[in-house]
């Protein structure tokens, strides 16, 4: 069973009818009646509701009838459904039917496709809604975000997708069964530190609905301030027990203790290549050594965590997270750890002004003027500052790691010795299930992050002085940011709606299969510490054309694995060279997946160990003493 369909259901006679009929219909029109099942948890009910269901149960056996006579409420139904059922996936939705069963199926398609996470819930993109579910909504909405502060624009769609075994977990840890059991749902999973993504799915209201005016606004917050209180009582009690646990007595002290102070962590919303390189790395560290990582906090997790082996401790929001790394080190960390890693993102965490141990600074990119382009003037000023002429002096002597020659040079130009720098590159990690054929038509793909400093709209423009030759061209744009109400802008303006296509957020997976469809990748950004996507597709056998600049010098080798552009009119020209010579293509393809297999995370631990010796080492040198450059290293770890 792949699949299973929670529908809580208390006298709903007027509307599990069209619901089952429905989704019964589609499912068994998709051939997927062995691969599906819907269980209708019918409560405390005294309509016909179940007679209805027993009807459909012959016509379409996949959809089974759970009747318990208790007043469950909707959540105590939803949990009652978990835990019966038999799917390696388990979803519920609401009896009304508010959302098309394929929208079900492509919600379920994405986590499927997503390994790396537990669970995906649905945001509305609205079609239709009353003024008064509207307003009670906002009200909702309002209240959940001040109490609880949820990462999620929708806490309350019915929708919601997760891996068995986080379901059943959640289930069995419910406290309020009513109508917010949704959040008390979300609430429990970020405290189990279960990786939740968010996506848009089409929601049209349906008729019917038994959420009262009366509901919205008295019982709905009184049953939010009994979660809030639950969760205080929790809080403390964590408190409680970690001042009484806080000596570590669990640290294996034949063991190097190796403290990672990072931005952010891997499950973390927003998480980007630099939270994968740094995972990758302290994962297979942690294989020899106890890794303890400490990293900001996030409203979807809690902030105490374990991830393949590594132990992290999650405190302060955003910028906060300076301080109390040096707060959190001060009372707990000094005394245990031998070694720390410090990495920078825009601005390091200045340990060497409070820490005496020894140290390695991993650095992905120097920003620049980046800073003016995305923060405020002060703000932008104040790291521009601190990482051009404050952090080489603090740093000075220090062992740096980072992940490219062009982040080498960077670091060389403000300051940092090469015989002191080491290069790890990032790896490529594709899961390919099948291999997909190119488009039949021609077709561009930009995936990543939709930021300003990523330019794409050079690709959108490229588009546009491209159509006239090559009037089937499509441009897949795949990623979420806060640059892309004006891009969307930006393609109405130019009217290329019918040619442009934005995929939102897309599972591994479909990842995957759009790198291997595409006939070439783009990637016009101002500035990129290695270029990682550029890597993945060119694993996959689409060669890229990107601007030439920091990184995707080093991640596209010019005229052989794709091409380097100074202006967008270079930029555009490439595209057009690669797009009318399948010849070309095909080769620059072929040298990019060699190109791309020479890398891998093992080789780029190796050098992360060979720091960590040499840095940690007791001996003093000598004449006579043993070196080992970066060079030297680099070359023996990757052999080219």
């Amino acid at each position: 069973m792949k699949l299973s369909i929670v529908i809580p259901a208390k006298n709903e006679e007027k509307r599990i009818n069209r619901t089952l009929k429905t989704y019964g219909s589609f499912f068994a029109g998709q051939k997927l009646s062995n691969e599906i099942e819907i269980i209708v948890v019918v409560n405390n009910t005294f309509d016909s509701t179940l007679k209805i269901i027993s009807e459909y149960s012959k016509k379409y056996p996949f959809i089974k009838a759970l009747e318990t006579k208790y007043a469950s409420g909707k959540g105590g139904a939803v949990s009652l459904g978990f835990l019966m059922s038999k799917g390696e996936y388990v979803s519920y939705i609401d009896a009304d039917g508010s959302v098309s069963p394929s929208e079900v199926l492509k919600l379920y398609n994405f986590i499927k496709e997503t390994k790396s996470s537990d669970g995906v819930i649905a945001e509305r993109k609205i079609k239709s809604m009353t003024l008064k579910r509207h307003i009670l909504s906002k009200f909702y909405n309002l209240i959940v975000s001040v109490l609880f502060d949820l990462p999620y624009k929708d806490t309350q769609c019915a929708v919601k997708i997760f891996k068995s075994e986080v379901a059943k977990n959640i289930a069995r840890k419910l406290s309020n069964t009513g109508w917010t059991f949704d959040v008390n749902l979300l609430l429990v999973a970020r405290k189990l530190n279960y990786k939740i993504l968010e996506k848009e799915i089409l929601w049209n209201e349906k008729d019917g609905s038994k959420f009262s005016l009366i509901d919205g606004l008295l019982r709905v917050p009184f049953e939010l301030f009994s979660l809030k209180k639950l969760e205080i009582v929790e809080t403390v009690i964590h408190l409680f027990n970690r001042l009484k646990t806080h000596k570590r007595k669990g640290i294996n002290k034949k063991k190097l203790n190796v403290l990672i102070l990072s931005f952010k962590d891997i499950k973390q919303p927003g998480a980007g290549g630099a939270e994968v390189y740094i995972h990758e790395i302290a994962k297979r560290l942690a294989k020899k050594h106890n890794i303890f990582m400490f990293t900001s906090s996030s409203t979807s997790l809690s902030d105490k965590d374990v991830i393949d082996g590594v132990n992290i401790t999650r405190k302060g929001r955003g910028l906060f997270v300076y301080f109390y790394a040096f707060i959190y080190y001060m009372l707990y960390f000094r005394h245990d750890m031998d070694l720390v890693i410090d990495t920078h993102k825009g601005i390091p965490f200045f340990t060497p002004l409070y820490s005496n141990k020894p140290k390695i600074l991993l650095v992905h990119h120097v920003h620049k003027h980046m800073w003016f382009d995305e923060f405020f003037f002060p703000l932008a000023l104040l790291g521009y500052f601190l990482e051009l002429y404050i952090m080489p002096l603090v740093y000075k002597g220090i062992s740096v790691v980072t992940v490219s020659p062009s982040s080498l040079t960077e670091l060389r130009k403000i300051g940092f010795d090469d015989k002191k720098t080491y290069i790890s590159y990032p790896a490529i990690q594709v899961k390919l299930k099948k291999a997909m054929k190119k488009t039949a038509n021609p077709t561009m793909l930009y995936l990543g992050r939709l930021k300003e400093y990523k330019r794409i709209e050079y690709a959108i423009r490229a588009l546009k002085k491209l159509l006239p030759e090559f009037p089937k061209l499509r441009l897949m744009i795949a990623g979420e940011g806060d640059y892309e109400k004006k891009l969307i802008s930006l393609v109405k303006k130019l009217n290329l709606i019918k040619h442009v296509d934005f995929l939102g957020l897309v599972s591994e997976e479909e990842k995957v299969k759009l790198m291997q469809k595409a006939w070439v990748f783009l990637m016009p950004s101002k500035v990129e510490g290695w270029g990682i996507t550029v890597m993945e597709a060119g694993a996959l056998g689409t060669p890229s054309v990107g601007t030439n600049v920091l990184g995707l010098r080093d991640s596209i080798v010019d005229s052989k694995t794709g091409f380097l552009s100074d202006s967008f009119g270079e930029f555009t020209s490439n595209i057009r060279r690669l797009l009318i010579n399948p010849n070309m293509r095909n080769e620059m393809g072929r040298n990019s997946k060699n190109r791309a297999s020479k890398f891998s995370w093992n080789s780029s631990a190796e050098i992360f160990e060979h720091v960590i010796e040499a840095v940690n080492s007791k001996k003093d040198e000598s004449l006579l003493s043993n070196k080992a450059y970066p060079w030297e290293v680099a070359l023996r770890a990757y052999l080219f």
